[in-house]
């Protein structure tokens, strides 16, 4: 179904129907409730365009198994959508009770899927946003959509703030806004989740993989968004071993890692609310050092296996 153009649809009678004696139940991934009308199929409210823009679009292009989007409903609450999805437990929540065949199915898994991701055909023009080219929404930046950007070289501006990557303690931002992108092998785009995380993906009773939930962050980015993200947003120290597994099966891009931690210790996502001509207050040399001490810290438990 069409994304609706009219100013409130009627929710037709047999939906309603079921949503009327719907199970509310917590979101996997926002923790909002939703409305479980059958095994497979689930209702949620106040959804964002990039989530169920994103789900059309690998539907049509890849096999990834994820929600399947029947319906989107404007209505005075907001968005309503009606998804078809298998239910699971989440990886995070189970990844201690699989054993060691398992595991290495499921990561098998994940780097096909990721794979596919990135064999996806890119706009003909280098536009960082989402799936349909338009603003992205990632909590990096703040609770508010961001962009589109109509380069890597803008999207990049726009993460330092408008600051110089000089500007930036050691050579990580350096080494990658200007040396690595505007050397002869420039980034690309490519079709990113953005949050590929333990809690994102979805795992049935028999250890196989039943749905990457979570795709409202998802759309075109540079290609090494997914890598970036996957490392920043892992935050349990139990999930560790699936980090150190993933790396092994993916293309890393470890100084791109770095050279996100060093603009994420001077740039929290509050500060992407700002206005640009607010620039926050220049680091003290304390700052400074402090900083560089946590990335050494962190490069150091990334190269001890």
């Amino acid at each position: 179904m069409e994304e609706p153009t009219g100013e409130y649809d009627e929710i037709p009678f047999g939906l309603k129907w079921r949503m009327h004696f719907g199970k509310p139940e917590p979101d996997p991934h926002t923790g909002m409730d939703i409305l479980r009308l059958s095994n497979n199929r689930l209702v949620q409210t106040h959804c964002e365009s990039t989530e169920y823009q994103a789900l059309k679009l690998i539907e049509r292009q890849t096999s990834i198994p994820a929600y399947k989007v029947i319906g989107v409903y404007n209505r005075p609450e907001g968005k309503v959508v009606e998804y078809e999805g298998i239910p699971g437990k989440t990886l995070e929540s189970c990844w201690t009770e699989l054993n060691q065949e398992k595991k290495r199915r499921i990561i098998s898994d994940l780097a096909k899927f990721v794979d596919q991701l990135r064999a996806m055909t890119p706009p003909s023009r280098a536009v960082v946003g989402d799936s349909t080219l338009g603003a992205a929404l990632d909590t990096r930046f703040g609770p508010g959509k961001v962009g589109p950007f109509y380069s890597i070289d803008a999207f990049h501006d726009f993460m330092r703030r408008g600051h110089c990557p000089d500007e930036f303690r050691g050579d990580h931002v350096e080494k990658v806004h200007n040396e690595k992108h505007k050397g002869s092998n420039p980034y690309v785009l490519k079709f990113t989740h953005a949050n590929l995380v333990p809690s994102n993906i979805l795992v049935n009773e028999a250890g196989r993989i039943s749905a990457l939930i979570g795709w409202g962050s998802a759309g075109w980015y540079p290609e090494y968004w997914e890598y970036v993200q996957m490392c920043s947003n892992t935050q349990s120290s139990h999930m560790e071993g699936w980090l150190h597994m993933m790396k092994s099966v993916i293309t890393k891009y470890d100084d791109e890692s770095d050279c996100d931690q060093a603009i994420r210790m001077r740039f929290r996502s509050e500060d992407y609310e700002r206005p640009r001509s607010v620039t926050p207050p220049s680091p003290t040399a304390s700052m400074i050092a402090l900083e560089q001490h946590e990335i050494d810290d962190n490069n150091t438990e990334n190269t001890s296996g």
